[in-house]
C-alpha cells in the first residue's frame, strides 16, 4: 500500500510540474486560454453578466501567472512528499508523519482546480457555457484525481 501512495503522490507531483512547465513553455497559448475563459467571448453574452468580462492584459497576465506558479509549487511539494514518503517507508508511524508536504501540495492542487477553474472560471466567468472549450472538464479530472489521492494517502499506514 505504501509504495502505491508513493507512486500515486509522485504521479500528481509529475503531473503538476509538467502542467506549470508547459504553461510556461507556451506562455502565448496559456494566455489565450486563459483569456478566451475571462473576457466570457465564448459565453450567451448576457447583458447583465458581461460586466464581469475582464478585457485588461495586465489582469490576465497576472491570472496566468497564478495559475503556473500554483501548480508548479503544489507540483513541487508532491514530489518533495513523494521523495519524503519513500524516505519513511520502512515504518507505519514514519510513513504517516511524512505526509504532510504532499497533502499540502494535492490540496493546493484541488483548490485551484476546484476554485480557481470551476469556481471562478466555470461560474464566475461563465466558461460553463462555452462548448468549445473542454476546460471544465479537465478542471474536475485534476481536481479529482487530487483528491482521490489525497483520500487514498489519508488512510493511516501501519
Amino acid at each position: 500500500m505504501k509504495i502505491g501512495k508513493i507512486f500515486l503522490v509522485f504521479g500528481m507531483g509529475l503531473f503538476l510540474t509538467l502542467a506549470a512547465f508547459n504553461n510556461s513553455m507556451t506562455l502565448e497559448g496559456t494566455f489565450g486560454a486563459v483569456k478566451s475563459a475571462v473576457d466570457m467571448q465564448g459565453t450567451f453574452k448576457v447583458p447583465v453578466l458581461m460586466w464581469r468580462a475582464i478585457e485588461s492584459p495586465i489582469l490576465i497576465w497576472l491570472c496566468v501567472a497564478a495559475i503556473i506558479i500554483t501548480e508548479a509549487v503544489a507540483g513541487l511539494l508532491c514530489l518533495w512528499g513523494a521523495y519524503r514518503l519513500w524516505a519513511a517507508r520502512s515504518t507505519g508511524a514514519a510513513f504517516n508523519s511524512a505526509k504532510a508536504p504532499a497533502m499540502l501540495g494535492l490540496s493546493l492542487a484541488a483548490v485551484l482546480y476546484l476554485v480557481g477553474f470551476q469556481a471562478i472560471a466555470g461560474e464566475w466567468f461563465l466558461l460553463w457555457q462555452n462548448r468549445a472549450a473542454p476546460t471544465l472538464d479537465e478542471a474536475f479530472r485534476n481536481f479529482a484525481s487530487a483528491v482521490l489521492v489525497m483520500m487514498w494517502l489519508n488512510v493511516a499506514d501501519q
